[in-house]
Parts: C-alpha cells; sequence; structure tokens
C-alpha cells in the first residue's frame, strides 16, 4: 500500500475533532428543548470523534484504551438493542441504530486489535497488538462508505440521526405567543434549528463514515 501523506492525517484528526465538537455543541442547544430524540447518537458522535483524532495522530489521544472499549461496547450494546426493539416494533427494516451499532463494533474492534498500518509517523499504534481480519476490515469499511454515500444520495434528511419514524423525529420548535397572538419562535430554538439542521447533521455522519471507513482499509 502506497504511503498516505502525514499532512492527512492531521487533516482527517482535525475533521474528527470538528464532528466531535459539533456533536457536543448539538447536544447543549437541544438541552433546553428537553429533546432526546437523537442524543445517544450525537452522544456516539462524540466519543467516536475524539477517539478517532486519538487514532489518526496519537499525539492526540488520551485514556486508557480500556476505558475506550468500555464505552464503545456499551455503546454497541445499546444501539443493537434499539435497533432489535425497532424492528420488533415497525417491522422488518433497517434502523439508522444499526449503522451506529456497526460504528460501534468498529471503533471497538480497533482497540481489540490495535495493530494497524504502519504508515510514515502516523501509525495506529506503534507496536504490539493483534493485527485484525483484512477481511472484516473490508466488510466494515464497505458498509461505512456505502451509508456515506447512501446518506448523500437519501432524500431523509436526518435520517441518519432520528430515523424515519415520525416518533423517533425531533419535536417541533417550541411557539409562544405575543401580545396580538403571533407565533414567536424562541430564540434558543432557532438556534437549535440551525445548528441542528438536518443537512449538517448528515453531514457529520458522513464525514465520521468515510473517516472511519479510511482508518479500516489502512489495517487491511
Amino acid at each position: 500500500m502506497i504511503p498516505a501523506p502525514v499532512w492527512l492525517y492531521y487533516v482527517l484528526g482535525a475533521l474528527m475533532f470538528a464532528v466531535a465538537a459539533y456533536g457536543g455543541v448539538v447536544l447543549a442547544v437541544s438541552a433546553p428543548a428537553h429533546r432526546r430524540a437523537g442524543r445517544d447518537v450525537e452522544l456516539s458522535h462524540v466519543v467516536m470523534g475524539l477517539a478517532m483524532a486519538g487514532m489518526f495522530v496519537p499525539a492526540w489521544s488520551f485514556g486508557p484504551n480500556v476505558l475506550w472499549q468500555l464505552v464503545f461496547g456499551v455503546l454497541l450494546a445499546w444501539f443493537v438493542a434499539r435497533t432489535v426493539h425497532s424492528v420488533r416494533r415497525y417491522g422488518l427494516h433497517v434502523p439508522h441504530y444499526a449503522i451506529h451499532a456497526v460504528m460501534s463494533l468498529a471503533m471497538l474492534l480497533m482497540y481489540w486489535f490495535p495493530r494497524g498500518a504502519r504508515v510514515g509517523a502516523m501509525a495506529m499504534v506503534t507496536s504490539g497488538g493483534a493485527r485484525m481480519d483484512p477481511g472484516l476490515s473490508f466488510v466494515l469499511s464497505f458498509v461505512l462508505f456505502g451509508s456515506a454515500v447512501f446518506t448523500v444520495a437519501s432524500p431523509d434528511r436526518g435520517a441518519t440521526h432520528y430515523g424515519t419514524h415520525e416518533e423517533d423525529a425531533p419535536p417541533s420548535p417550541l411557539v409562544s405567543s405575543d401580545e396580538v397572538g403571533a407565533p414567536v419562535v424562541t430564540a434558543a430554538v432557532d438556534v437549535e434549528g440551525v445548528i441542528g439542521s438536518p443537512g449538517l447533521l448528515d453531514a457529520s455522519h458522513v464525514v465520521m463514515c468515510v473517516a472511519m471507513g479510511f482508518m479500516l482499509v489502512l489495517m487491511i
């Protein structure tokens, strides 16, 4: 495999920090509206972004591996449970929770099999550990790249965070009335609508899928 330029790893690491920061902002602005839909996905993007940044640029990593394994193990169990619940409730379909279960599994496997591709100075891990099965890395990367393509092509904006079922969608903006009875949208809700717009949510998902898929390709 031809080594990628070192600057690319810094760019991808910075993008991962950006996705994590964006997820944190979305969580913060949605708190006043007491919105619960999509919070698990946003939280997963925060921790995945922080972990992936440290994988692309080892100097940016922090925390013991066992802690990250525990975090992604919990996320995997959560998204699998939500996937099963959605299928039982709505019938056979592919819930948006499923891709996040795959992403959690991929993150967990990266920590279980830490010997990544040695590419210049930006090796995921410098020594020790087992190597992930190349076939498994290929399948996971294929699924992640496919999710990115599907998200870009799908007309259902925001489905990566809220799904396509009515109860999964975020609530309507809170509306109050002024003295003459005209509806007024509060400033806080307006900020949430801009920052948490479906297009931006989908963009963060696409960036995460592409970066994670790229890392898995390096591990083949």
